[in-house]
């Protein structure tokens, strides 16, 4: 059976136990009970119906119709993957495309039950589907058995083996304390936490259960005299429960957690992350009569400073990182001067093997995006043995790529030149980098809001007239999600107190172009504030950002002509940069090709 007609069997199973239920809708969601990133396979339900592979959508069923939102990233993906089942794609922010909610109600009538599993969406989303539906006279039904009972084939749960981590790390007493000292801050008194690099980072952990993410399946909850975690004991290396018990953790079993939590939580007030913590977490807790307050959990914002000791492995990781990089873009360069045959996956499983060579290396921290020409277009495009495309001359090839390392985690996109590039393309490509640039060097004040620094990055664009979807710069974890809140340098970030940039957090520089059908540019840095050389009548001390990733630019894509002579500076400044950290870690040929790389322009 072929995919397409495997997924109309599905969702007509889907429909019988609906029936069954007496629901008029089903909403499936990309979620887990931890709300992770990357989505298991054990809970990719919404995968398992509808064929997309995309990693954000949610898919509305009805008795006759079945639709998937998701935003721009995965449009055409999403129109090629879906068409098969008959699934209509609805075009996540574009202006015409109405809500979830408010799609679903124009096809129901007052009164119909709406269903889904409250484990796989955070209570926020709930309470906002909950409020949308009863104003039309319908019902939100919570459903935690129609997984298993369309689902007959489900992957079992990945657990694989718990170790410690101390690399760059404080003692968990002292997270603890941290922690602790907030929730009083707050007005609670007791933490729960179910976000798996949260648990992670507390307890100094890390693990292998989710792909490319080196995090454990647990719960974790603090009370005023106690620090809980619910996981499987026997994945536990001897190390890692000598060091739980050294930082006063009790273990406990994983499938105690519904019922041992609220126990050891009565009495107490209890801070949940309505964001963060499924709804039927939240369901659990409020059965039991614990007493709850709905806020951010002080661990994202806490873990989001880097130590001094995390600062200075990553960026010897950086050097590390770059130098396989460096390989890479050597090896794809030899690869055309010999007119050899390679296509965008030889590119994928090249830099892995690079990348596997460097010590401490643990995993990829998200699959490579090896993308030319047209694919280049797609931000979020991977490569497939079915999409798995030639490299040709005239592309432009565009690696978005990083690894997990014992010395924190990378995330770098380059974007080259397969032969002699167009004016168009050298036009593109150095908007974007003059973006890129603008928000590499510029000085603001220690505080500014995240948001407030999206505009440099584009402008550069804009003059040309283009834009890009995706936000600017993402924070990343160390050794942990390449993608990390709270701060985000985007529009859509909301200003506040955890979004100001501020010494310690790590995030990304990576504006970009796409244009559909033709080629997209991305040019990416991971960056760190520091504080910035005073002038002499500075009004208020002032940061900048030191760029922490080392790998060249391809200056064959540079207009020098549509740059000012500061830009000009600051690329000649950072290939100076590039080649002497890079140069002594390199092989012969990997170096002759830096130093002609990084020549001035």
């Amino acid at each position: 059976m072929d995919q397409g007609a495997a997924c109309i069997a599905r969702l007509r199973a889907l429909r019988h136990e609906m029936a069954r239920r007496g629901l008029s809708a089903w909403l499936c969601f990309t979620g887990d009970p931890h709300l992770c990133e990357y989505q298991p396979e054990h809970w990719a339900f919404r995968k398992y119906l509808s064929g997309f592979t995309g990693s954000a959508g949610t898919l509305a069923v009805t008795t006759t119709s079945a639709a998937l939102w998701t935003d721009s990233r995965y449009w055409e993906q999403a129109a090629r993957e879906l068409a098969p089942a008959g699934i209509d794609l609805m075009q996540e922010g574009a202006p015409q495309t109405p809500g979830l909610a408010a799609a679903v109600i124009s096809e129901l009538d007052a009164g119909a039950c709406i269903g889904l599993d409250p484990r796989t969406l955070s209570r926020r989303r709930f309470m906002a589907l909950k409020r949308e539906f009863s104003e039309a006279g319908m019902e939100l039904v919570s459903d935690v058995e129609l997984i298993d009972a369309v689902w007959s084939d489900r992957p079992q749960a990945v657990r694989n083996p718990v170790r410690p981590f101390a690399f760059g790390q404080d003692p968990v007493a002292d997270k603890l304390a941290r922690v602790r000292a907030a929730l009083a801050q707050a007005g609670a008194d007791s933490l729960v936490l179910s976000t798996l690099d949260d648990i992670a980072w507390l307890t100094n952990l890390r693990g292998a259960d989710l792909a490319c993410t080196p995090v454990f399946t647990a719960y974790a909850a603090i009370t005023p005299s106690a620090a809980l975690l619910f996981a499987d004991k026997a994945r536990f290396s001897a190390e890692a429960l000598a060091s739980l018990a050294a930082s006063g953790v009790e273990l406990l079993d994983y499938e105690r957690t519904r019922t041992e939590i609220p126990a050891r939580l009565s009495g107490c007030t209890t801070l949940l992350d309505p964001a963060k913590t499924s709804q039927d977490l939240f369901e659990v807790l409020q059965a039991a009569g614990i007493r709850t307050i709905e806020r951010a959990q002080p661990t994202e914002l806490i873990k989001s400073r880097r130590t001094a000791g995390e600062l200075a492995l990553l960026r010897e990781t950086m050097r590390r990182d770059g130098a396989a990089m460096c390989e890479l873009l050597a090896w794809i360069a030899r690869m055309v001067h010999e007119e050899k045959t390679f296509t965008e996956l030889d590119v994928s499983r090249k830099l892995r093997q690079l990348r596997a060579e460097i010590p401490g290396f643990m995993s990829l921290s998200f699959e490579t995006i090896a993308a030319a020409g047209e694919h280049a277009a797609l931000p979020h495009y991977q490569p497939t043995q079915e999409t798995n495309a030639e490299i040709r001359p005239g592309d432009l090839l565009l690696i978005d790529s990083g690894g997990q390392y014992e010395g924190g985690t990378t995330d770098i996109t380059r974007t080259i030149a397969v032969g002699e590039p167009s004016a168009a393309q050298r036009r593109d490509f150095t908007a974007v980098l003059r973006g890129h640039i603008l928000l590499a060097s510029t000085h603001f004040p220690q505080g500014t809001f995240a948001s407030q620094l999206d505009t440099l990055a584009r402008m550069p664009i804009w003059e040309i007239g283009c834009d890009f979807g995706h936000g600017t710069g993402h924070g990343v974890g160390f050794c942990l999600n390449v993608h990390e809140g709270p701060v985000s340098i985007s529009p859509r970030t909301q200003p506040g107190p955890a979004t100001r940039i501020v010494p310690g957090i790590v995030v990304s520089n990576e504006p970009g172009l796409y244009r559909p059908g033709r080629w997209g540019v991305r040019t990416e840095n991971l960056v760190t504030p520091v504080e910035a050389d005073p002038e002499i009548d500075q009004m208020a001390p002032m940061l900048t950002f030191e760029t922490l990733t080392l790998c060249p630019i391809d200056v064959r894509l540079i207009n020098t002509a549509m740059m000012t002579p500061y830009e000009i500076w600051w690329v000649n400044d950072y290939h100076r940069r590039v080649r002497e950290a890079l140069s002594p870690l390199l092989s012969v040929q990997a170096r002759e090709w830096l130093m002609h790389a990084t020549e001035t322009i």
